[in-house]
């Protein structure tokens, strides 16, 4: 991957790491930060890179890791509003609620991350188990059973 690829492939996905990182943080400041520590580690070990089709869900992975080192210092953001203020564009409220939601979940980092990739990434289940390196069967294990989890969660079931 050129240095211009890179450049472009972290710019198409900048608002998405920025929303998944602000799922585990809780803080607009944090995830910020945590989006560029990931995208610094990710310049840096990009020759470590083997698969450039995996570009995508390692770099989400790297920006979880960096949002989870981070956590530990957080300052959690006071209501869905103040999520909006962040963003330089147009926030699509779906985006924002879907993140809210996955916030406030319960759910572990892993399923966090699969339900990001299938509804944020339009990744398929078996595109998920290719990209994390995780067996399809698990993939499909996490996936249902954080939907069964979050349905109750929302009073949907």
């Amino acid at each position: 991957m050129t240095d211009k690829e890179f450049v472009q492939r972290v710019k198409e996905q900048n608002k998405k790491l920025y929303l998944s990182a602000l799922s585990v943080v809780k803080n607009t400041a944090d995830a910020e930060d945590a989006v560029a520590s990931a995208v610094a580690y990710a310049w840096e070990k990009l020759a470590d890179l083997r698969d450039e089709d995996r570009f995508d869900g390692w770099l989400l992975k790297i920006t979880y890791t960096e949002a989870k080192k981070i956590k530990k210092r957080s300052r959690a953001y006071s209501d869905i509003t103040e999520l909006a203020d962040a963003f330089a564009y147009e926030p699509q409220t779906n985006d924002l609620e879907f993140f809210d939601v996955l916030s406030n979940s319960g759910l572990d980092q892993t399923s966090k991350r699969i339900l990001t990739m299938k509804f944020m990434y339009g990744y398929t289940l078996s595109e998920i188990a290719e990209q994390t390196r995780i067996p399809l069967s698990t993939v499909k294990t996490k996936y249902y059973r954080s939907l069964d989890k979050l349905a109750s969660k929302l009073g949907l079931s």
